[in-house]
């Protein structure tokens, strides 16, 4: 199979999203856990996602005064040097009586898609993303778009390699407290609404170039992660779907009936096997990365962050599953481009909804 040259100009949408576009030739556990309802305020996560040159005393004092009881690190890489620089960060962050924990972004790999662009999420049914990218090439009978550098685990091709890769990155490194991996859904405007809050699927539409698992693939790749980290909690980080004003022709799914049609009913077949499988489930609720920071969520600073929270006790129930209490639920909230107040209230809001806890995320975290 042979590739038709990127498409490389990468534009910025109105949603501060990015997609860069690739045409491609086509290529014919479980328990659940209970409500933890008297848990103790010492006992919840208070976490924050820092990069490797910010490990110095005076930041890990900082963070102990503001409560931070947990230092994340996000591995991007298994070479010896890097690996060595996250042996030495863990060994200050343990000298300043702080736990320690991963991050791993999952679907979103250059390293797989550059590699295997066959592998990579599409863009089909819905043309709606193409308002962001007016000078796409149209795709060709024997052709689809695909979504750089999104590799899902929802098919069997790279869902084996993408366990690996996770494997890799973890390999001889001290045990961690928790590893959290993002995105384990499909790739941002899975049904080409052009909506980053739509992940339900890796390909909509009948252009496929790779074979598609099950519903319970993301539980299945926790559980086998789980099993080579058996120290560690393995925390999937969940994103949240379209919501129904996303609908308004002026909104993010552009008029696509999204919040009405097959994404929260898909979204809560993948999510019961997670639940069912996981103690704890985070949800990356970075308010302004979203574009959830406007008046549909009272106080903008902050409100959606509560409201993405209750969507695991609200919404399940209205599409065939189980409501997952607030107090399974990590938040995971955004601390780049944001103001100390802004930190602040949205670390507010997840308590005010009940949050098990939640993760200040200083280091960017990509989803474009």
């Amino acid at each position: 199979m042979t590739p038709v040259q990127p498409y490389g100009q990468r534009c910025r949408s109105l949603n501060r999203f990015t997609l860069t576009i690739t045409l491609l030739a086509v290529v014919t556990a479980s328990a659940v856990f209970a409500e933890e309802k008297n848990a103790s305020p010492k006992a919840e996560l208070s976490a924050a996602l820092i990069a490797l040159n910010d490990v110095s005393p005076a930041r890990l004092r900082e963070l102990r005064s503001t409560d931070i009881n947990t230092v994340v690190f996000q591995l991007t890489a298994s070479d010896d040097e890097f690996k060595k620089a996250i042996r030495e960060a863990t060994v200050r962050v343990k000298k300043a009586g702080l736990s320690c924990g991963y991050w791993v972004e999952v679907a979103r790999s250059p390293e797989l898609a550059d590699k295997h662009p066959e592998w990579m999420a599409s863009l089909q049914t819905h043309d709606e993303w193409r308002r962001f990218f007016p000078d796409a090439p149209k795709a060709k009978k024997n052709e689809v778009a695909k979504t750089y550098p999104w590799v899902p685990i929802l098919s069997r091709e790279p869902y084996e390699a993408q366990r690996k890769r996770v494997v890799a990155l973890l390999a001889d490194l001290p045990p961690a407290k928790l590893i959290f991996l993002n995105d384990l859904q499909g790739a941002p405007s899975a049904c080409g609404c052009g909506n980053p809050l739509c992940r339900w699927t890796s390909d909509y539409g009948n252009r496929r170039t790779t074979v598609p698992l099950g519903d319970d693939a993301a539980a299945l790749f926790v559980a086998a992660i789980q099993k080579t980290s058996p120290e560690s909690e393995v925390i999937p980080v969940w994103t949240t779907e379209c919501e129904e004003h996303d609908g308004h022709p002026n909104g993010l799914c552009a008029g696509v009936g999204c919040f009405q049609g097959i994404c929260w009913k898909a979204y809560t077949r993948q999510l019961m096997p997670v639940a069912a499988t996981c103690r704890h489930i985070a949800v990356l609720a970075t308010f302004k990365q979203f574009r959830r920071d406007d008046s549909h969520y009272e106080k903008a600073e902050a409100s959606w962050v509560g409201f993405a929270i209750k969507t695991f006790e609200t919404m399940p129930p209205r599409n065939n599953g189980k409501a997952v209490p607030a107090s399974r639920i990590v938040a995971v909230v955004q601390g780049w481009d944001v103001t100390t107040d802004e930190i602040t209230a949205q670390r507010q809001a997840a308590k005010k909804a009940g949050a098990f806890g939640y993760v200040v995320a200083y280091e960017k975290l990509e989803q474009s």
